[in-house]
């Protein structure tokens, strides 16, 4: 796994608020037309899409965060190591891992 350059993930963390972005105003449209709990056509949108949207949100908002720790460790952490980029990329990897077991 290689580690990417903080331009590469400032992009990915701005593409992913971008998107973030769309699906809470999607969100904002759906509460306009909920009718409450009905998941009948032409009715309006239903409490659990409304909140399965919620949550995809919610997990779209750990992922940036996980990317915004990525470029801590690059900016702050990794580049005052004082270590081969091979040992840097082993650190890097085991770090992101463990950032997964907390997202989990």
């Amino acid at each position: 796994m290689s580690i990417m350059t903080d331009p590469d993930l400032s992009q990915q963390a701005k593409t992913r608020l971008r998107r973030i972005e769309g699906q809470v105003r999607g969100i904002q449209g759906m509460l306009d037309k909920m009718s409450g709990c009905s998941d009948d056509a032409g009715e309006g949108e239903p409490c659990d899409s409304l909140l399965t949207q919620v949550l995809a949100v919610r997990a779209a908002v750990e992922q940036v965060g996980l990317i915004i720790m990525e470029l801590h460790l690059h900016q702050c952490v990794l580049d005052g190591v004082d270590m081969d980029e091979g040992k840097k990329a082993d650190l890097h990897d085991s770090l992101k891992l463990w950032s997964r077991l907390g997202s989990g």
